[in-house]
């Protein structure tokens, strides 16, 4: 509004008279005058077309730096004219350069920070997900790890307990060993005695007696006399084979108990192999994923410092996108609107200043 007056209040007849009389010893121009008078000069409709050419775009983009370079086409000698228009061209040719420089950096910033915005955000989601499965790791390691330590501590203690029993019997093997073996050494002295007590004489005689029954065609005799050790050798050869049987079955009794005692301890030390192997086993794993846990851990915090290294970055980046947002969401909203709107200054300069120079544009 206040442009539009102030371009009207310029094209009054008494501001047309007052510019005749200051022009400097120019002639009068007439200011947005359309009049065909014979009197206007053709410098004077020159001005006057350059003029309204200028005005018209500054009405339309309400430009107060386009007004005054109107004014000073009405007012100000050619020459100056001239002059203010090349500079006011070179600003906004300036102007509509930068622009479009600002324009481009704009676009360029705001892709290149919402680019790294979604590889941070990736990287994101790959540090979470790494971080969640070395936490799985982590307790799954302390499991196997308190699970193998159970194990071991079981066949520990079966070891000792093994040891124990083994201990327990082999004090009742000896026990019983020497029972055996000295239920033996007495039955053996026991048929020695009997062997001293029943000479081999008196034994061959019995045995000849049995042997020798009364023949046909002979006499029989009177009773020969017994020997006075008869009564005594009766029975003997049974009661030393009786004994010697016994002595038999303790000896075999007692290799039965050394047979026995070899195949507990036979056991016994094939336990102890197993169960020591085992355990060396476990002890082993139990170093080895002791090592895995370690290293596990030492992951985990370097992926929650990533984690948080990569958090602060987000936080900046998007702080850094909202600010690329404040500056040239304007820009990049109105850009055409203004790049159009400085190329018709442009153009409108262009075309009066060839008006001014007698090219005759915008007749």
């Amino acid at each position: 509004v206040a442009l539009s007056e102030t371009l009207t209040i310029l094209n009054e007849d008494e501001a047309r008279d007052l510019f005749g009389k200051t022009s400097a010893g120019e002639k009068p121009p007439t200011f947005f005058q359309l009049s065909t008078s014979e009197r206007v000069s053709a410098q004077d409709k020159a001005v006057e077309r350059a003029m309204q050419r200028i005005a018209t775009v500054a009405r339309k983009h309400k430009n107060w730096s386009l007004v005054s370079l109107a004014v000073r086409v009405r007012l100000d000698a050619f020459t100056e004219v001239k002059v203010a228009m090349d500079k006011m061209l070179a600003e906004l040719n300036k102007q509509q350069k930068e622009e479009y420089a600002k324009w481009e950096l704009c676009k360029k910033d705001i892709d290149h920070t919402e680019d790294d915005i979604k590889v941070a955000e990736n990287t994101k989601e790959d540090l979470d997900e790494k971080h969640l499965n070395l936490v799985n790791t982590i307790e799954t390691l302390k499991k196997e790890i308190e699970e193998l330590k159970s194990d071991e501590e079981a066949m520990e203690v079966a070891l000792k307990q093994a040891g124990e029993q083994r201990k327990a019997e082999s004090a009742f093997y000896q026990l019983e060993i020497s029972d055996q073996r000295a239920t033996t050494n007495i039955l053996n002295k026991a048929l020695a005695r009997l062997k001293t007590f029943y000479t081999p004489e008196l034994l061959e005689t019995h045995a000849h007696q049995q042997q020798e029954p009364n023949r046909p065609g002979f006499a029989v005799g009177d009773k020969p006399a017994e020997p006075k050790d008869y009564a005594k050798s009766a029975g003997a050869g049974g009661v030393i084979q009786l004994l010697m049987k016994v002595i038999e079955d303790a000896e075999a009794a007692e290799k039965q108990l050394e047979m026995s005692e070899q195949n507990l301890q036979d056991n016994y030390a094939s336990f102890v192999k197993s169960t020591s192997a085992t355990i060396q086993a476990d002890r082993d794993a139990i170093a080895e994923k002791n090592e895995q846990l370690a290293a596990a851990n030492a992951e985990k915090s370097e992926t929650e410092g990533a984690k948080l290294s990569n958090k602060m970055g987000l936080e900046e980046l998007n702080s850094l996108l909202q600010a690329h947002h404040t500056d040239c969401d304007w820009l990049l909203k109105y850009f055409d609107l203004r790049q159009k709107a400085r190329q018709d200054d442009i153009d409108s300069i262009t075309d009066a200043k060839a008006v001014l120079s007698g090219a005759g544009l915008g007749k």
